[in-house]
């Protein structure tokens, strides 16, 4: 199960979540897909985050000369292979289409 909760870097490792993520237990160990949200007056977290996302595809795109649309239909069918920048490739796209 995956979920998009906004948080927020305390420092020293610590990372406070908006809510409470569904299904976990405490202590439970989790993997976390850091997306930093650069927030000014005129965008909201939400907005922010988004345009994030899509600088960060776009990075991937001209790294691989690929295009998103193209590199997840290929990871899907397992065509890509598992490579961690694969992985948060894909990862990314699937957040942005929430």
């Amino acid at each position: 199960m995956s979920e998009v909760i906004n948080a927020i870097y305390e420092g020293n490792g610590l990372v406070r979540l908006e809510k409470e993520p569904q299904g976990v237990k405490p202590h439970e160990r989790l993997a976390i897909l850091i997306v930093p949200i650069r927030v000014s007056k005129e965008l909201s977290p939400e907005k922010a985050g988004a345009s994030s996302l899509r600088q960060q595809l776009q990075g991937f795109e001209e790294r691989y000369s690929l295009e998103t649309p193209e590199f997840y239909a290929r990871f899907i069918k397992g065509e890509m292979g598992d490579s961690r920048d694969f992985i948060v490739w894909a990862g990314l796209h699937e957040l942005l289409q929430r």
